[in-house]
Order: C-alpha cells, then sequence, then structure tokens
C-alpha cells in the first residue's frame, strides 16, 4: 500500500457534550485530492482542525505526513505544521492596512523561513514566482484590499504554495465567489495538482467546485462518514436527493460533477 498523506482512524472529536466528529477510518493516499462534501454543519471545518493539532480528540489518531499529531508538543507540532499549506475558509477581514498582495504571499515565506529573519533573495524569488504562476504578478504591488474576491481567495492559495508544503488543506476556496471566479479557482486547484502532484484535501459542498483530479470523495453527514469512494459513486441521483431536497439530479460528465432539478439530461 503507499503512503498516506493523512489518516484517521477511529477518531471521536466532542464540544461538551455533542459529537462533533466520529469516523472510523479515512485515509487519503499521497499525491490524490480527496474532497471531503457534506451538507453544513457535518463536520468537515473540524476535520481540518484536527488534522492541524487545533482540535483535540476524545479518542482516535490522526496522522499527518507520518506524524500522530497529537502525540507532537511545541517545535515538533510547528514543525509538522509548516509542512502543510492551509487556506482558511473565511479571508482575513478587509483592511485598509497598506499591506500588498506580495506582501501576503511572503507571509508563507515566513513560515518556511522562520518567523524572526529576514525573507532572502531566494525567498522573494518563491514569493514572486507563485504570483506569477497564479497570474497575479500584475497586482504584486496592489493592496490586498483593493482588489477582488476571487484574486484575494488566489492570493492566499498563492501564500500557502509559497511555504512549500507537502499537503494542501483547502477550506471551501470558493466559497462567496461568482461563478466566473468559481471556475477560475476550480482550474487554478486543477493546475497546481497537475504541476506539482501536491496532496490536496479540499473540503466543499458543491459538486461544480470538484476538480477533474479529485477522484476520492468522502461524505460526511452529522460527523460520521456516510459514503466514500469516486464521486460518480458517492454522488448518485438518489442519495443527492436525500441529501438536498427531492427531484434533483446528480450528472457526471468528461470529471466534472454537478446538480440539476429532475428531468436533466443522463
Amino acid at each position: 500500500m503507499s503512503p498516506a498523506s493523512l489518516e484517521l482512524s477511529n477518531l471521536t472529536v466532542h464540544a461538551g457534550r455533542r459529537c462533533l466528529l466520529d469516523v472510523d477510518r479515512v485515509r487519503a493516499e499521497t499525491g490524490t485530492i480527496l474532497a471531503l462534501m457534506g451538507p453544513n454543519g457535518a463536520g468537515k471545518t473540524t476535520f481540518l482542525r484536527a488534522c492541524l493539532g487545533l482540535t483535540p480528540p476524545s479518542r482516535g489518531r490522526v496522522t499527518v505526513l507520518g506524524e500522530n499529531v497529537f502525540a507532537l508538543r511545541g517545535a515538533a507540532l510547528a514543525g509538522l505544521r509548516r509542512r502543510i499549506g492551509y487556506v482558511p475558509q473565511l479571508l482575513p477581514a478587509r483592511s485598509e492596512l497598506p499591506i500588498t498582495l506580495r506582501e501576503v504571499v511572503a507571509i508563507g515565506r515566513t513560515a518556511r523561513a522562520g518567523l524572526f529573519r529576514r525573507l532572502s533573495r531566494h525567498d522573494w524569488e518563491v514569493v514572486d514566482q507563485w504570483l506569477e504562476r497564479l497570474g497575479l504578478a500584475s497586482l504584486a504591488g496592489t493592496a490586498f484590499s483593493q482588489v477582488s474576491g476571487g484574486e484575494q481567495r488566489k492570493a492566499i492559495i498563492a501564500r500557502a504554495m509559497a511555504q512549500e508544503p507537502e499537503l494542501l488543506l483547502l477550506d471551501e476556496p470558493t466559497a462567496n465567489l461568482d461563478l466566473g471566479w468559481r471556475e477560475r479557482i476550480v482550474e487554478t486547484i486543477q493546475a497546481l495538482y497537475e504541476q506539482t502532484r501536491i496532496s490536496v484535501v479540499l473540503v466543499c459542498h458543491e459538486l461544480e467546485v470538484l476538480p477533474p483530479a479529485c477522484r476520492q470523495v468522502v461524505l460526511l453527514e452529522t460527523g460520521r462518514v456516510s459514503a466514500s469512494g469516486c464521486p460518480e459513486e458517492v454522488f448518485t441521483t438518489e442519495r443527492v436527493s436525500r441529501l438536498y431536497g427531492a427531484n434533483l439530479d446528480a450528472l457526471h460528465r468528461a470529471g466534472r460533477h454537478a446538480v440539476m432539478p429532475g428531468g436533466g439530461a443522463p
């Protein structure tokens, strides 16, 4: 069996008496995209927080990049987090501080170089390479607060990639974007994967945002895994209708997926 980028075993997470997550086993192979999907409140963000060591479990084990996350402390845990690129669900609040896109991306490089160390010429070259690769080079000197939401989202992805991570965690990277920008972000994720073969965990709740390279979906419902497999197996018309409402069809074409009102073409 190939090595796993992450594996959760017999994991339970509680908040008081409420069970947020109860997972027997989830395994993501190295160099693959795993999509973690489910309705709002299903436990997707709790799953990511457990992978980062931010939400302690009631029981169970979380292994990320070969490390037992909750056995690590201090510098060892910080070292593991430097190997993980994280794109949070919510963007930083709009600020009037004169921080540019280039400086935002450089924050990711600081995580790799060290908090109190000046960035070297090589570090800045990495920052500029990721601005270029994500089509942001022309906006490098523009204030972060002055660009569109989609451009901000790409800058946060560039920030994560400037860290040179081995695992990329994306928490609803297309949330609150219009259709055009949603598609651009999907294309960005697909291109990043094709260029780097980085391991990716993508949290989302819309089939339309799954990139073609994603061939493993884990579906969460009320904190538990209700289905796992390729998108076509997990998102049948019957399951989509049960989850999101009657008379919905799941469509799968050329590696992309969508939901339409009943009666759509097969």
